[in-house]
């Protein structure tokens, strides 16, 4: 079943899961039961590895939740200044306990608040496919560039393939049947093709990579069949 406001069900569903104070960050952040913490920070390296940090970067995390990819990120490498936004005011209340920087109660879709060129680096790792649409999903990804300085990067990882769609399906039904619900609803996610990020970097003149996560070797992830990271640089 398809949601017109896919965003607004997963925002009420990701409010009542930042409100159990009791679980880990990747617990909060829904990856408990389908990867190892050992395995998400694999997952982390090999898929930031293609971003080029330097170790010393100002990084936005747009979605960022309780913050398990930034605690990952930051074993990687520690001298990051790390910020987030998010729409879920539980979830981040559990980041800003962790973290040192800024974090935001916002929608990705609306920054607003944040001037033009603040962050070498602006990221989103697996929450695109919680977006309503693709109009949305563009308007997320024009609104990291803005805030990214000239020569920075934008990231965004762990992104679901339309185009493997009913392989995606068909592994979900199996990988989160044992998985406690956290909605009756059972929202879908939002899926998004490579041409749509490909034709986005060519209208805006950025230069583009785009990598399956197949192509990481992750087999004991099995998201990485139908999922890919996008790097955008400005």
């Amino acid at each position: 079943m398809e949601y017109p406001n896919r965003s607004k069900v997963w925002k009420d569903i990701w409010i009542k899961k930042g409100l159990d104070n009791s679980a880990s960050l990747l617990s909060a952040d829904g990856f408990s039961g389908l990867i190892s913490g050992e395995e998400f920070e694999k997952l982390i390296f090999l898929a930031t590895k293609p971003i080029g940090m330097s170790g010393h970067e100002t990084i936005l995390e747009c979605g960022c939740g309780a913050g398990a990819f930034l605690e990952t990120l930051l074993k990687i490498h520690p001298e990051l200044h790390v910020s987030g936004v998010d729409y879920s005011p539980t979830l981040l209340s559990i980041a800003k306990n962790h973290f040192r920087g800024n974090f935001f109660v916002a929608d990705m879709t609306h920054l607003e608040f944040l001037v033009n060129g603040l962050y070498d680096i602006t990221l989103s790792f697996s929450a695109f496919q919680y977006l309503s649409s693709e109009e949305d999903a563009y308007k997320a990804i024009m609104e990291m560039l803005r805030i990214t300085k000239t020569n920075g990067k934008v990231y965004i990882g762990d992104v679901p393939d339309i185009g493997k769609r009913e392989i995606a399906e068909s592994i979900r039904r199996i990988s989160h049947k044992s998985l406690q619900k956290v909605s009756m609803l059972n929202p879908d996610h939002l899926y998004l093709s490579k041409d749509f990020f490909q034709n986005l970097a060519k209208t805006n003149n950025l230069d583009i990579r785009i990598i399956d996560h197949t192509h990481f070797d992750m087999e004991y992830y099995q998201a990485a069949k139908y999922r890919f990271s996008v790097y955008l640089f400005k």
